[in-house]
């Protein structure tokens, strides 16, 4: 319940005594100072002007204007008062002049701080003395501020022009900024550009430091226009000295453009040669995923720039008109990922609700209860005091901030009794464990670049590599039922954050490009026509391909060449099955064994370790392929229509973490059964069924018959329940699936 009052009237009779005996309408204050009939701002400057404080004296003026204006008896003192401050500047702005009249011009730099400070004082001074408002109310404006008025402006003149000869004799490439030393003020731009012939000389005929000193010196001064111009022409001396009088080359032009670029200039264009960029790269190279992540060529140069498709690459308007092109070709480009270690970090997760009692329920019931009764008793007290008269009405006015207060408390305690649930629905938690991976991902790539000279006939060829890494600490397992799931992934990177960066082109400036040129010894090789070096260019990128489509791989294992096959496939999230390699850069494996990653770290046989990313999957036969980063001796395919009944089968996989075991069965039959992929369709599959064991990390593995493909081994029934049913997806689905995505397979 709050308590609201209204209506209440109390009539209170305040006896008051007005005296006055003052002319003025009223007083006021002046700084500190509390005027009064006895002490007004008239007895405060005199107060003031006998301690000679004029200045603070005027300021009481200032601040009590209307008491001047309304006692008029007080402008004999405001006109004595104006005349001893005139006495006051007088001698002050005499020696300002003494000292302006003194400064003598030209003369060495080393006196111009002095000179300048001169000038500032003076300004200051006629400042300070112009804008005194009772001065000028009472015409007591000293004459010798014309006069210092007019020689500052005489020496200011005398300076400002002669600023130019100054300049000319100025240490530009070694001293500090003229314009902040000079003692007047110039307008810094204009000026410059009307010494434009000189300051463009200075810089062409200096050598050593000067010219990057000047250009930082100056950079804020001079005008984007004026830049340009001292851009060009020092770029076109820096060539002119490096060339002489021959056509100069692209070396020449990058030497050029370096000196100029050191020299603290920026060259918005190329003077006098055309250059192209072409950026070529083999589409069969794209399409078979050779090239595994972009090259971003960062135009960071004042040339032409246009990307080419490769059977186009001379075929572009600007590159015909180009006196340079530059071809751009990559040739391999490699992710390598690699796991260096992990952790277990434990949390816990919601795997339902209980219902408990809420403790806090009786306690807000309570505190309810006792601001009830407090509010009763209150008012209980309020109906007395409206019921004793004017004494009752005093009362209740000095009871209304414990009536405030009441009315809060009640209000709150009431708010908190309905808002408190008698039960409360208590999480129930279940400890697990998720993993923290340490992933270093690096990209690396090989770059062929071609400079070709079309004024001398002349190319060169050359190439680089570049190496990018990064190390990310990636949460894997982390469960959607845990409360601090959000919090824990914050921390961390996720496979997304990977995937990404491996999409991520990796920046090349085209100025490093040239640079690296530049660096080079080689010698240009001449041409006839651009067909002898569109010839060069393909065989290069042919020994590329047939680089990516050769099998480097081979077999040390003079025991079983099916082991050779045979890899251990190592999910990110913690899971461990089997895969053979189906071409010499493709592994196929179950679905399910990388289901949830994009990649998966590979063990070969010959213990090396490596990184594949999932190309393609099928759900519902739970198949997939891997893009491998190292080389293999893929399978051969067993082609016959049937197997007969009772042969001997063979599986090599890594059953419950023990690497390459072999284990033997007999076929029984082929089964069409429903798909056992993660997402099952209405589409049967068949299976091959043998009772050669099959345990977790056979899964993705091969079963062999002698030493051909006939399945891939996926799943057996539990041992509680039989043993001996075992089952891999027949080889005519495996062949399928192939086809399906393009993949050649051995036969």
């Amino acid at each position: 319940m709050r308590l609201k009052f209204s209506g209440l009237l109390i009539l209170l009779l305040i006896m008051m005594t007005a005296i006055s005996g003052c002319k003025t309408a009223g007083t006021g204050t002046g700084g500190d100072a509390k005027y009064s009939m006895f002490f007004t701002p008239a007895d405060h400057i005199t107060q003031l002007v006998q301690q000679n404080e004029l200045i603070k004296a005027e300021n009481v003026w200032k601040q009590n204007k209307v008491f001047f204006k309304n006692n008029p008896e007080t402008q004999t003192q405001l006109e004595n008062l104006a005349s001893s401050i005139k006495l006051m500047f007088q001698p002050k702005l005499a020696a300002s002049k003494a000292r302006i009249d003194s400064i003598k011009w030209p003369v060495p730099a080393e006196q111009w701080p002095a000179i300048k400070g001169s000038l500032s004082d003076a300004e200051k001074m006629i400042a300070t003395v112009s804008s005194d408002s009772l001065l000028t109310a009472f015409n007591q404006s000293p004459i010798e501020l014309s006069q210092l008025k007019s020689t500052t402006a005489e020496k200011t003149k005398l300076i400002t022009d002669g600023a130019a000869a100054t300049f000319h004799n100025y240490p530009l490439l070694t001293g500090k900024n003229f314009f902040d030393s000079y003692p007047v003020a110039l307008s810094n731009s204009e000026f410059l550009d009307s010494q434009a012939k000189f300051f463009t000389k200075i810089i062409l005929t200096a050598k050593g430091t000067g010219v990057p000193h000047l250009m930082k010196t100056y950079d804020s001064d001079l005008s984007e226009k004026f830049k340009t111009h001292l851009a060009e022409q020092y770029y076109k001396n820096a060539l002119r000295r490096i060339t002489g009088k021959k056509t100069p080359s692209l070396r020449a032009i990058v030497k050029a453009l370096q000196v100029t670029k050191s020299a603290g200039f920026k060259i918005s264009e190329i003077p006098g040669c055309k250059i192209a960029f072409v950026r070529v790269t083999s589409k069969s190279l794209l399409n078979q995923h050779g090239i595994e992540f972009g090259l971003g060529i960062d135009v960071d140069m004042p040339i032409n720039a246009e990307q080419a498709e490769a059977n186009g690459m001379f075929n572009s308007q600007t590159a015909k008109d180009a006196d340079i092109v530059i071809l751009i070709n990559e040739a391999v480009s490699k992710i390598n990922r690699k796991t260096t270690g992990y952790r277990a970090e434990k949390s816990q997760l919601i795997t339902g609700y209980r219902e408990v009692y809420n403790n806090d329920y009786d306690k807000a019931q309570m505190l309810y209860q006792t601001a009830q009764n407090l509010n009763n008793n209150l008012q209980y007290r309020i109906n007395q005091c409206r019921n004793s008269g004017l004494v009752g009405g005093f009362v209740l006015l000095s009871m209304q901030s414990e009536i405030d207060m009441n009315n809060k408390r009640f209000t709150t305690a009431q708010a908190n009794a309905t808002n408190t649930p008698r039960m409360l629905n208590k999480p129930i938690l279940q400890k697990y464990k998720y993993k923290v991976v340490s992933v270093n991902d690096a990209k690396l790539a090989s770059v062929q670049y071609y400079i070709i000279d079309r004024r001398s006939k002349s190319y060169y060829e050359n190439h680089f590599d570049i190496t990018q890494e990064r190390t990310f600490k990636v949460a894997y397992g982390v469960q959607d039922e845990d409360p601090k799931a959000e919090s824990i992934l914050s921390k961390f990177k996720t496979e997304k954050d990977l995937g990404n960066y491996e999409k991520q082109p990796v920046s090349v400036r085209l100025s490093d490009i040239l640079n690296h040129y530049a660096s080079q010894r080689g010698k240009d090789k001449r041409y006839k026509n651009i067909a002898q070096i569109q010839k060069s260019i393909l065989n290069d990128r042919n020994e590329a391909l047939a680089e990516f489509y050769s099998n480097k791989y081979t077999s040390d294992t003079s025991n079983d060449p099916r082991f050779d096959s045979v890899v251990v496939v190592l999910n990110p999230q913690g899971s461990l099955g089997s895969g053979f390699y189906v071409t010499d850069d493709i592994v196929l494996t179950n679905f399910h064994v990388v289901e949830g990653s994009n990649f998966a770290e590979m063990k070969l046989h010959n213990n090396m370790e490596t990184f594949g990313k999932v190309m393609v999957y099928d759900m519902n036969r739970d198949l997939a392929l891997i893009k491998m980063q190292t080389r293999g001796k893929p399978v051969t395919f067993y082609t016959g229509k049937s197997l007969p009944a009772g042969v001997t089968l063979e599986a090599i996989g890594h059953p419950e973490g023990y690497p390459y075991t072999i284990t033997r069965g007999v076929f029984s039959a082929y089964r069409d059964l429903k798909g056992m992929g993660p997402a099952p369709s209405g589409h049967k599959v068949r299976y091959i069924q043998t009772d050669a064991p099959i345990n977790h990390g056979n899964s993705g593995g091969p079963l062999f018959y002698k030493d051909k493909l006939v399945g891939v081994n996926t799943w057996g029934l539990s041992k509680d329940a039989t043993e001996g049913l075992n089952f891999s997806i027949h080889y005519a689905e495996v062949i399928d699936f192939l086809k399906q995505n393009g993949v050649m397979y051995r036969k």
